[in-house]
């Protein structure tokens, strides 16, 4: 999917695996996070690497996906906690948002899992019960204070979404009967006015915002 490809230059820490859960893409961000490199883990099973356990220390990330299983039931996925194992064998505390691409079959998908790491004043570990979220600080958190409602035209908050789906720009051109030049403009617009530097990142705002 063309949109793979913007993983690469994004500044978040993201992956994504596929419908089996084998890693297929592993962006350099995430690399310095976690101290993987993308070539030790393209094709391994994302629950076997990251071990990523619950806020009660309970196992989450395992064969069975609870993530896998949401989209296959077409329910809508929220950002999560999850506590990581890295490559050092060191736990790190984690918010994940997840994206669902679709290809040309419903049961065939790839999911792209962006990471921020989760700070709590006083320096305290671990992840966060429900009743204390009020007490952390996480780069989602920070996003959210100060922002102002971001005005995106019709035609922005189609392709907009189209891009959450996965389109490419020659796609998207195909389909809106619109000049390729005329899409890009849109694109640059529509990350100028979230005020961030890839497509991947729009989306994950986007969809943290609740702008699709």
């Amino acid at each position: 999917m063309p949109i793979l490809e913007d993983i690469i230059d994004t500044t978040e820490p993201a992956f994504a695996s596929n419908r089996n859960g084998r890693i297929v893409d592993w962006n350099e961000s995430v690399e310095r996070l976690l101290g993987h490199a993308s070539s030790d883990v393209i094709g391994r099973h994302c629950f076997e690497l990251l071990d990523g356990k619950d806020i009660f220390g309970n196992r989450f990330c395992h064969a069975r996906c609870a993530i896998r299983s949401m989209i296959h039931c077409h329910e809508p996925l929220n950002h999560w906690q999850l506590n990581y194992r890295t490559a050092s064998s060191d736990r790190i505390n984690v918010s994940v948002s997840a994206i669902v691409l679709n290809n040309a079959r419903p049961s065939d998908f790839i999911v792209v899992h962006v990471l921020k790491p989760i700070v709590i004043p006083g320096g305290a570990s671990g992840l966060v019960a429900p009743d204390r979220q009020d007490n952390v600080t996480s780069q989602d958190a920070l996003e959210e204070e100060g922002n102002c409602p971001v005005a995106l035209t019709a035609r922005e908050s189609e392709i907009l979404k189209l891009l959450a789906e996965g389109w490419s720009t020659r796609e998207i051109v195909r389909l809106l009967c619109i000049s390729e030049h005329t899409v890009r403009t849109h694109i640059r617009r529509i990350l100028n006015k979230l005020n961030v530097h890839s497509r991947l990142e729009a989306v994950c705002l986007a969809t943290r915002r609740r702008l699709l």
